[in-house]
């Protein structure tokens, strides 16, 4: 039997539940993954437009906007205009970077504990072997 579809089976049993417990670290914070995705994207690479932001979330850029939208309201980020009238530049905020931050040390944790006694060389292959997957899926 091929093992590729119980890698994927393998997959699809670990997604939803980490999901789920992702999005209970982030309730606390009044995020969804959704949005966090999002911030974490302006986290790393800095002020992007809305259409940017689509294009690396690979998400249409109408629920783009819908999510900055409530980002805005929670002063998770801010919008500053481009030298285009129809261009709007998106960022974070004091308040996001440092919302980023509390979560981002959480993630670690719970990272580290799903991963607990992984061989570092294992997780390297399993990256390399989702990298190539991911190429793969939007050739």
């Amino acid at each position: 039997m091929k093992r590729q579809p119980q890698f994927f089976a393998e997959y699809i049993q670990l997604y939803r539940p980490l999901l789920n417990r992702l999005n209970t670290l982030l309730a606390p914070y009044g995020l969804f993954n959704s949005q966090w995705g999002i911030l974490k994207l302006l986290k790393l690479e800095g002020e992007m437009t809305s259409a940017e932001i689509a294009s690396r979330r690979q998400v249409e850029k109408p629920s783009v906007t819908k999510i900055i939208q409530r980002l805005l309201e929670m002063n998770l980020v801010s919008i500053r205009p481009g030298t285009d009238r129809r261009e709007k530049w998106i960022g974070l905020t004091e308040l996001g970077h440092e919302t980023v931050d509390k979560v981002v040390l959480q993630l670690e944790t719970l990272y580290c504990e799903l991963l607990e006694g992984v061989e570092l060389e294992d997780i390297e292959t399993a990256i390399r072997v989702m990298e190539s997957a991911r190429k793969n899926l939007n050739k």
